[in-house]
């Protein structure tokens, strides 16, 4: 019988997780986002978002090229969140209905609060420093007015209504949703939000009866 002792064992350790681009690239634009909410554009730094997404700057600058090229990624994560838009193929329901999932008026209040967020991030920076909106336009990051009138387009070529300007339309349609959207004061009860929801519904609905066929 072997009375030698057992040697202690050793804790092998694995290799280190290999951390994909695209998880090292989504790492960053959570952090930009974070950054720029709660910062600005102007504050917010490289170095910052770096340090919030436990990467090295170099690896940051890899995947994007500064920080307008940072801000336009993260609008673009997050403009799902904004217009509901190409509509799926087929699509045959009430045309308030359409709006009201065109323009993402049916969602809980974590991702109305997110659209919030983004919303009032664009307002806010792109007002500031328009070279930022000038960018999102330019490089079809931000096409809302423009999928809004393609849709305005083919309901008109079906049919469902009239549409003498569709730039007009569809400026008047995202004044009714994002004029309500963006309030002043921020409205912290669910009552007050849901009462705004409808309010939009409402405005919605005289929209159409002014441009039903006869």
């Amino acid at each position: 019988m072997n009375d030698t002792p057992d040697e202690p064992s050793r804790t092998r350790r694995g290799r280190p997780r290999i951390v994909s681009d695209d998880e090292r690239r989504s790492a960053i634009v959570k952090a930009a986002h974070e950054a720029f909410v709660e910062q600005g554009f102007a504050r917010t730094t490289t170095a910052m978002v770096a340090a919030r997404a436990k990467v090295s700057k170099r690896s940051l600058y890899e995947m994007f090229e500064d920080k307008t090229e940072l801000f336009a990624a993260v609008v673009r994560e997050n403009r799902h969140l904004i217009l509901d838009l190409p509509r799926p193929a087929g699509e045959d329901l009430p045309l308030l209905d359409t709006l009201v999932r065109i323009f993402r008026l049916d969602i809980d209040e974590k991702a109305e609060r997110e659209r919030e967020a983004i919303l009032n991030l664009i307002a806010r920076e792109s007002t500031q420093f328009p070279e930022l909106s000038d960018y999102l336009y330019e490089n079809n990051i931000l096409r809302s007015r423009e999928e809004l009138i393609e849709w305005l387009l083919e309901q008109a070529r079906q049919d469902r209504m009239v549409v003498d300007d569709p730039l007009i339309h569809a400026g008047m349609l995202m004044d009714i949703v994002f004029g309500a959207l963006l309030p002043r004061r921020r409205l912290a009860d669910r009552a007050g939000r849901t009462r705004r929801i409808e309010h939009i519904k409402q405005r919605l609905a005289i929209f159409l009866r002014g441009i039903q066929p006869d």
